[in-house]
């Protein structure tokens, strides 16, 4: 009787577990599916603007008269960057802000390689 039970009973909790496991990858597999649904909107307009970018650049770059003006609207900018930064190394708030945002984008990075991580697990 106990020759029979036994492995009764071991291919039951074999077949229980193996279950177990499975329904958790479906699980996994279906709010990975839902996330990429999600995203999907967001995706798409970010696809948009990079070929928009692109597209502006192109035509930047054979137009010389959009090109020079280009190439000073960058002069400028960096100027006004330079200037800006200069002034704002003083600035307590805007520092301690600015280092608030940087831990953010940190715990976020992180959260989304860990994310990609159980993604690929």
């Amino acid at each position: 009787m106990k020759k029979v039970i036994i492995p009764a009973l071991m291919t039951f909790l074999f077949f229980g577990f193996s279950q177990i496991k499975l329904n958790g990858q479906e699980k996994k597999e279906k709010e990975r599916i839902q996330r990429q649904t999600e995203y999907r909107p967001i995706q798409e307009g970010m696809e948009i603007r990079r070929r928009i970018i692109e597209i502006e650049r192109q035509i930047i770059e054979n137009d010389p008269e959009l090109k020079i003006l280009d190439e000073q609207i960058k002069k400028l900018q960096k100027q006004l960057n330079d200037k800006l930064q200069e002034k704002l190394s003083t600035n307590t708030e805007y520092q301690e802000l600015k280092q608030k945002m940087e831990q953010i984008h940190q715990q976020w990075e992180e959260r989304m390689k860990h994310r990609h991580q159980q993604e690929e697990d």
